[in-house]
């Protein structure tokens, strides 16, 4: 049972999260490439993906999409020279800033919340989780093709 509220939370609120998550792209040693990108093109990342979380985390249509999505971004990171490490640790950021808005502005009030903001956070793990291995396989496959 995953919490539509927190969902929507999220959707709305998806400024706030790229907000936090450049906060922490900026603050964290060793992505120096990543950094580099355009915050605009940064901003657009973070909106297209959070503003339509549900339709990812609900539909599996949506899946092949993300999987196509990834894959592209993963071959252009390779293509501008970005260390892979550092392309995976830019959405492991993005997981972190999304389940740090969760878990600051959860209002947890019953067992039953408690549940669904746990079940929301595995979601978004898996969802995540997929994310980084379609991103590793565009890279792989651009790297392969060199």
């Amino acid at each position: 049972m995953v919490s539509a509220r927190l969902i929507h939370q999220i959707e709305d609120h998806w400024e706030a999260i790229s907000g936090h998550f450049l906060r922490l792209l900026r603050s964290s040693h060793g992505l120096s490439h990543i950094s580099q990108l355009p915050e605009s093109e940064i901003t657009e990342t973070c909106r297209r993906l959070l503003h339509n979380l549900g339709n990812y985390l609900v539909s599996a249509q949506h899946e092949d999409e993300l999987a196509l999505h990834y894959e592209r971004v993963g071959r252009e990171r390779y293509r501008e020279g970005v260390p892979l490490s550092q392309a995976l640790r830019t959405v492991q950021l993005m997981k972190d800033a999304t389940l740090d808005f969760i878990r600051d502005e959860a209002l947890v009030q019953t067992s039953v919340d408690l549940y669904a903001e746990e079940e929301l956070e595995h979601r978004l793990g898996r969802f995540f989780d997929l994310l980084i291995y379609h991103l590793a396989r565009g890279y792989e496959e651009a790297c392969a093709r060199k």
